[in-house]
């Protein structure tokens, strides 16, 4: 992403819009399901990712936790932490301490194949979290998170590291970064077309006819 300042899209895009350019360019496949859920209503995230794996065990490691540390660590000023479960879910991989930690690193949010806890404080924090559940158990001796920075796949969709993400109160879109500048400018070109298309119902013009003159909808 060169061309065009984060928070600017961050503040003018929205998923639906990403999806429609993604189909048109042949990108069918890039919106996570449903499961995956916004802290608040108003929550977006918007970043490249910095991808990772959680891997359930069933002993507890000689030292819990502490491969997570160093994982969370890396994470680059203005990333989303992404973080994906191999096995089952059976324990929270995310809570307020770690949210802080993303935070003091200027991480721009997180996308969590997982569960959370310490939603109270998370909440209170605003903190751009997207989370497939809650569960007050630790993940120590549950779950080990030791890789990152590798290509994972959520609900079927691949994330390589540095591809941008864009979340929201309707999904997750996943935009390959070899192709995230077109997609920006036709983006908010299609949003121009819509603004005509909302005047042009406002004047009293029919769908049809709105539709038809300028061809989004």
């Amino acid at each position: 992403m060169k061309k065009y300042d984060c928070a600017f899209l961050k503040e003018n895009l929205y998923s639906g819009v990403l999806c429609d350019v993604l189909d048109g360019m042949g990108y069918r496949n890039q919106s996570i399901g449903q499961r995956l859920m916004p802290l608040n209503d108003d929550t977006v995230i918007f970043g490249p990712a910095f991808t990772s794996i959680a891997t359930v065990v069933y002993s507890m490691p000689e030292h819990p936790l502490t491969a997570q540390c160093k994982v969370v660590d890396q994470l680059g000023e203005g990333e989303i932490y992404v973080l994906v479960t191999r096995g089952q879910y059976n324990c929270a991989v995310f809570g307020e301490l770690f949210a802080t930690a993303v935070k003091q690193r200027k991480g721009a949010g997180v996308l969590l194949d997982g569960y959370v806890r310490d939603l109270k404080a998370i909440k209170e924090m605003d903190f751009p979290l997207f989370y497939a559940g809650r569960d007050p158990r630790t993940s120590k001796g549950r779950a080990e998170i030791n890789e990152c920075q590798i290509p994972v796949i959520l609900d079927g969709v691949t994330i390589r590291p540095g591809d941008l993400i864009f979340g929201d109160i309707d999904g997750v879109v996943i935009i390959p970064k070899e192709i995230a500048d077109e997609v920006f400018e036709q983006a908010l070109a299609t949003i121009k077309k819509e603004d005509q298309v909302r005047e042009g119902l406002i004047n009293g013009d029919s769908l049809e006819k709105v539709y038809g003159e300028i061809g989004t909808i």
